[in-house]
């Protein structure tokens, strides 16, 4: 990796977002956090942002307020909310909760951190998103929704900002066990019987492929949705 090696994670109090953190840290990343709620004191984090992701222009300003902002030359976009249940009884407040956290705040950070990306050459973007966004998941429409628009945007990205040295790709988990997951536990049993790899993955098997695409390994590699999902997708 030339230059910084300043790295921001979205939802670094979370599961995955921990154990991206840890994995950063661990391949020589200074590791930057931001979420809504403080995570418990965490080596791997060098400092840690509060703000709430679904106040764009909140999340904006912090940024903004932010010293070390144009060091940063990883963005780990980790944060994520979903609801389970059919899209008819949902009430529209919960579409624009999903939007604006799933989306919106992807769209926010994006914006934030590209220039300075662009200015020194060189960058790596990784979004999560979810197997669900390749095929679909009844009573997750909304939730499936917003990660296939960050899909779609994050190929758009990466064909306007890849003549500067700046990569953005997707990070697809599929069922991961984490406790967001924890009251879907029945649901999530009753997939994992339908992945080639007979189990359900874990946090720490989202955040090795992210490492490595925020590397000088996967500089050659942009535009790409890399599904962990145990196989899932290839057999629908």
């Amino acid at each position: 990796m030339t230059g910084s090696r300043l790295a921001l994670v979205t939802g670094a109090a979370g599961a995955i977002g921990g154990a991206i953190c840890a994995d950063l840290a661990a391949a020589g990343w200074r590791v930057v956090g931001l979420d809504r709620q403080v995570p418990e004191k965490d080596a791997a984090l060098v400092d840690f942002l509060q703000a709430d992701l679904a106040d764009s222009a909140g999340l904006a300003a912090t940024l903004q307020a932010y010293s070390g902002r144009d060091e940063i030359a990883a963005l780990v976009n980790c944060a994520g909310v979903s609801r389970v249940e059919p899209f008819v009884e949902q009430d529209s407040a919960v579409w624009q909760q999903l939007m604006q956290v799933n989306c919106m705040a992807v769209y926010a950070t994006c914006q934030a951190l590209l220039p300075a990306m662009i200015a020194r050459g060189h960058g790596r973007i990784v979004q999560i998103t979810s197997d669900s966004a390749r095929t679909g998941a009844a009573g997750e429409a909304v939730y499936a929704g917003s990660k296939s628009a960050v899909v779609a945007f994050s190929k758009s990205v990466a064909q306007e900002v890849g003549r500067h040295g700046v990569t953005v790709n997707c990070v697809s988990p599929g069922a991961i066990q984490t406790p967001m997951s924890a009251p879907n536990q029945e649901l999530l049993e009753k997939f994992a019987r339908r992945v080639p790899l007979k189990r359900l993955g874990v946090p720490e098997d989202v955040a090795g492929i992210v490492t490595f695409l925020c590397s000088d390994s996967a500089s050659y590699i942009t535009g790409q949705v890399v599904s962990v999902g145990g196989g899932v997708t290839m057999v629908g």
